[in-house]
């Protein structure tokens, strides 16, 4: 099989090149026959297609290597090849008028390049197709999306649209669970895609694009963490890479943690392959749903007046009836009985210069149903205190959220438009032009407002809002023949514009009753409800240069200017428990170059470096710089010895007086008296009593706390003779207490900035035309998001120190081998095997004062495994994850959680309670495994997909459990991790595809019925129960 030689992407480690070398010798015998047999003649059948799809047939059916850059054959078209021909006449008939030759290298391996003249088009019957840039939708974008998989030096992974509508699921998260080591977090309560890959999570650090635009909104959930939300509708994927690690890739925002580059449907989607116009109707029903009943809001009404609401607690009310449903049971399986329907339309146009492509899409679904089946973990007894101190609340769900019940707050109402024309200036040049716009409406609740309620597991909240619209402009330039010329722009801007249920407070809210406060009101307001208004303007820009037939040089960059306001009022700090509403303004650019050498024909080196800076202000804050002019927390040690009282000088003054006239009592014979009356004011004085000292417990220049300067650790009070225990039977002699820091608080606001330079670096060797092995090394640094640098309650910018930017180094070592010669070169058979390390420093998280703080660094070590066999017959495709280690390291944290006796690890796994790293872990071992099979000359397509999580098992913090049951600190309630259970889950689907022109499908989701939650889930809802969905296909 050919591989791209484009090696852009590389990391590096030890193990997987021990596991290469040992496998060397099964990846030369194919080597072996490969050149033997490179210069026979064989007989070809090779259809008109991509030529990215011809050059890798003629590679499996010669053995053959073929190295080409993947930019190289986009949008080119080849010709057939059928008969007998040697490798060199094949190639040059399958590059005809195409604007590519070949040429073999020293070694027997083939290279393409662009020849001189690239006047050449391919024609077919209806329809002229450019020998250079076509739109890269439909069958050929998903077929390069599942190569590169294997045939980029770096770890990716493919959901083409097939597999996103299959799987489509009953939430946006469920369009990830296909792709391994990828997941989402609160995946049932958020009506978006929160992305985590490889177990990093959170703003900025994997970046979602759709269609190169981003509109990432951080949304805050109480108590439970913040949600990074990316809405999309899958009912417009056209396909889904994730990209792990930091990469310097062509086009792509890449974080510190990878990136996500969605494309929407295009016009090859729907109109067929030598067609003019054509069209796509799919219209579906799944069972596994209910109608909400939506509450009733009082707004504007006395509380007094309003049964089943609170009227002892109308400020806090937990227990607000008329919030309370009755939930209803899992009735059966009849897709056509399920509240949940769908249809999309699309219609498309291709003309000589000009494509156009239109899309509507709807969906309607109701709440889902849990499952029925292996809920022991979630039901087991509770006990009191680990409910009460909030330790874990998913093992006791079951008891709560019944299986196989209805899940309150899980519906959803969604509708799209998307609007895409190109204009094809000449066979070099092409402007695409997109518009899409989502409204959607989806049941969401605060995580902290149910878990403190009686009977949580009924509670219907209104649904959440969210309107969004986003545009962008594509200009592409790559003249014929031309190696100085490969250009690609992007103008972009969303506006998202949402009101969602993550204000704080409550739908239902009085501040009192005026008979007992004349300042109370008793009329009922929405607090819970948050208005955002966030917009984003951006621009990519690249071009490649041809400095050399064995090297070129690519040169881009990209901007992003972001503004985020509100419409909510401001009314004080105490507003019905709600947040401050976030409005600032932040503004992010990068420009980079990357050099692609290839010395020799089995080796390609990569070397690049990237510029990044960016500012950010408050605006909020500079409209209200009076909330920082407060104090702020700081500490000291307390300790008690037993010391003579002082004398007061009151009492002095009454012994000289009694001194004074000792002469006169002692002459009438009672000089007693003056004794006894001293003795007794001196007597308090003379017995030693305990008294309370204190020092002070400092932070560094950077506000970090250490063990070295607590002095309950250091032996600084340990050291003092005749200290006390902290309170009678304890053997403490000393507590660190909270103090207000006297220095004071600038509340001016100013704008927040900083800069850095990034590395990148690999090197990629074929070891033969069946496999090869990579290395590679990057960089990479996030500034803080929005979120992070502006105010607000519970998640807030520091007021004392800059945030400094977080910096990865990641590495990572793959091996790659193409097994197709195995299998006649009839198929399409690889397995790479990647190991990769992530270490970030200066890590953004959230402290026990609910600021925003820099923490020492953070280690994720793992191995993955990606497989796939495909002889059009079976089919199959495997992904293992394996995390060796998520090590989050910081003394300051460490020995704030447990500053009196220090007992809390300076590293401990997956991060510190009370931040958010802890809440973002995800299973060490997660497997995904597909098999299917096509009969009856395909029409008819059977398939199956197992995905396996183990466990939640955190040995750090069970033992920070332990010692809370027993009397010690009570932080982890302020972000409690939930867990999840062993997870098995089953799906399956069968597609009779009538002709070209109607299909239908039936698939059917967690066919085992089993009752989980979702690993990395912030809010306490089981996963849908087993679902079964009728899809019917039109095209015409």
């Amino acid at each position: 099989m050919p591989f791209p030689a484009s090696a852009r992407h590389r990391r590096a480690t030890v193990l997987a090149m021990a596991i290469a070398t040992a496998l060397l010798p099964f990846a030369w015998a194919p080597t072996a026959r490969a050149q033997a047999d490179a210069a026979s003649v064989r007989a070809y059948a090779i259809p008109e297609q991509a030529l990215a799809d011809a050059v890798r047939s003629f590679g499996r059916q010669s053995q053959v290597q073929v190295v080409f850059r993947s930019d190289l054959v986009e949008g080119r078209r080849s010709r057939a090849v059928q008969g007998q021909y040697g490798p060199a006449e094949a190639l040059e008939q399958l590059l005809q008028g195409s604007g590519l030759r070949a040429q073999q290298e020293p070694g027997g391996t083939w290279t393409l390049q662009a020849t001189a003249d690239d006047a050449g088009v391919v024609v077919t019957d209806t329809l002229k197709v450019g020998g250079r840039l076509q739109a890269d939708g439909g069958e050929t974008r998903d077929r390069w999306g599942y190569d590169d998989v294997f045939a980029l030096d770096l770890s990716t992974a493919y959901s083409g649209r097939e597999r996103v509508e299959r799987y489509r699921g009953a939430n946006p998260a469920d369009v990830v669970k296909d792709l391994v080591g990828v997941f989402s977090g609160d995946a049932r309560n958020s009506g978006a895609l929160d992305l985590n890959i490889r177990g990093i999570q959170g703003p900025g650090r994997v970046p979602v694009s759709i269609d190169g635009g981003e509109q990432a909104l951080t949304v805050w959930r109480g108590y439970n963490g913040v949600s990074n939300r990316n809405y999309i509708d899958p009912n417009l994927i056209g396909g889904i890479q994730v990209i792990k690690g930091p990469a310097l890739v062509r086009d792509v925002h890449s974080g510190i943690g990878g990136a996500m580059v969605i494309k929407t449907l295009d016009v090859d989607d729907i109109v067929p392959a030598g067609e003019r116009f054509g069209g796509e109707l799919k219209i579906e029903g799944s069972s596994n749903a209910v109608s909400p009943r939506l509450p009733r809001l009082h707004t504007g009404e006395d509380y007094r007046t309003v049964d089943g609401f609170p009227q002892q607690s109308p400020n806090s009310p937990y227990a607000d009836r008329t919030l309370v449903v009755p939930v209803k049971s899992r009735s059966g399986d009849n897709p056509f009985d399920g509240d949940d329907q769908a249809w999309r339309l699309a219609l498309g146009w291709r003309g000589e210069r000009v494509d156009v492509m239109a899309a509507y899409a709807w969906r309607k679904r109701g709440n889902y149903f849990s499952g029925s089946k292996g809920s022991a973990y979630y039901d087991q007894e509770p006990r009191e205190q680990y409910e009460y101190q909030g330790i874990d609340y998913i093992t006791t769900l079951a008891r709560y959220f019944k299986p196989g019940d209805e899940v309150p707050n899980t519906s959803s109402e969604q509708e799209s438009w998307l609007l895409k024309g190109t204009w094809q200036i000449n066979d070099d040049q092409q402007l695409k032009a997109t518009w899409r716009h989502t409204l959607s409406h989806y049941g969401e609740i605060m995580p902290s407002r149910i878990l403190s309620a009686p009977d949580y597991g009924r509670i219907q909240w209104p649904l959440s809002r969210v309107d969004s619209d986003a545009w962008n402009l594509e200009y592409r330039w790559q003249p014929a023949g031309s190696r100085w010329l490969d250009l690609r722009a992007n103008l972009w801007r969303t506006e998202t514009n949402s009101d969602t249920y993550t204000a704080g407070g409550f739908p239902n809210f009085a501040t009192g009753n005026p008979d007992w406060d004349s300042s109370r009101s008793p009329i009922l307001r929405n607090t819970a409800l948050a208005n955002a208004r966030n917009d984003r303007t951006g621009l990519t820009l690249s071009n490649r240069f041809g400095l050399h037939s064995t090297l070129d040089l690519t040169v881009g960059g990209n901007w992003q200017y972001e503004k985020l306001g509100s419409a909510d009022p401001y009314f004080g700090v105490s507003d019905g428990w709600r947040m401050y509403p976030r409005a600032g303004r932040r503004q992010e650019g990068e420009g980079y170059l990357t050099l692609e050498w290839r010395p020799v024909d089995f080796l390609t080196l990569n070397a690049g470096v990237r510029y990044s800076r960016y500012w950010a202000f408050d605006d909020f804050l500079g409209e209200h710089p009076e909330l920082l002019t407060r104090g702020v927390g700081g500490k000291q040690a307390t300790y008690r010895v037993n010391e003579l009282p002082e004398r007061p000088a009151s009492v002095q003054a009454q012994v000289d007086s009694l001194e004074a006239e000792r002469a006169f009592w002692e002459s009438i014979g009672m000089g007693w008296f003056v004794d006894d009356a001293i003795r007794g004011l001196l007597q308090s004085y003379q017995t030693p009593q305990p008294v309370e000292h204190t020092i002070a417990w400092l932070p560094d220049a950077d506000g970090n706390y250490s063990r070295a300067t607590n002095p309950c650790l250091n032996g600084e009070v340990a050291a003092i003779p005749g200290a006390l225990p902290v309170f009678p039977g304890s053997d403490l002699v000393c507590s660190i207490r909270n103090t207000v820091q006297s220095r004071p608080v600038d509340g001016r606001n100013t704008r927040r900035r900083d800069h850095a330079w990034l590395p990148t670096f690999s090197a990629a060797m074929n070891l033969s035309p069946a496999a090869r092995i990579y290395l590679r090394y990057s960089e990479a640094v996030r500034f803080p998001s929005m979120f992070e640098s502006t105010i607000a309650f519970s998640s807030s910018l520091n007021p004392l120190y800059a945030l400094k930017p977080e910096h990865a180094y990641n590495y990572e070592l793959g091996y790659v081998h193409n097994l197709s010669a195995l299998f006649g070169g009839t198929a399409d058979a690889d397995v790479k095997l990647a190991y990769y390390v992530h270490k970030t420093r200066d890590v953004i998280e959230r402290d026990a004062y609910f600021l925003f703080d820099n923490i020492d660094k953070q280690t994720i070590r793992g191995i993955e495994l990606q497989a796939r066999f495909d002889n059009r017959r079976f089919f199959s495709d495997l992904g293992i994850a394996r995390t060796l280690e998520n090590e989050v390291c910081d003394e300051s944290s460490a020995v704030l959680l447990d500053a009196n006796r220090g007992l809390v690890p300076n590293c401990v796994q997956d991060g510190f309670v009370g931040g958010y790293l802890l809440t973002q872990a995800i299973p060490k071992l997660s497997v995904n495994l597909s098999l299917g099979t096509r009969l009856f000359d395909e029409r008819l397509e059977l398939g199956s997909r197992i995905v396996h999580y183990r466990r939640h098992d955190n040995p750090d913090l069970q033992v920070y459990r332990d010692r809370l049951l027993a009397g010690g600190s009570s932080l982890l309630w302020q972000n409690v991790p939930f867990t999840w259970g062993n997870i098995t889950t089953m799906d399956a689907y069968a597609r009779w595809r009538f002709n070209d022109h109607a299909s239908v499908e039936l698939v059917g989701s967690n066919l085992g019925n089993r009752y989980y939650v979702d690993p990395a889930t912030r809010s306490t809802l089981p996963a849908p129960g087993r679902t079964l969905k009728l899809a019917v296909t039109a095209r015409f």
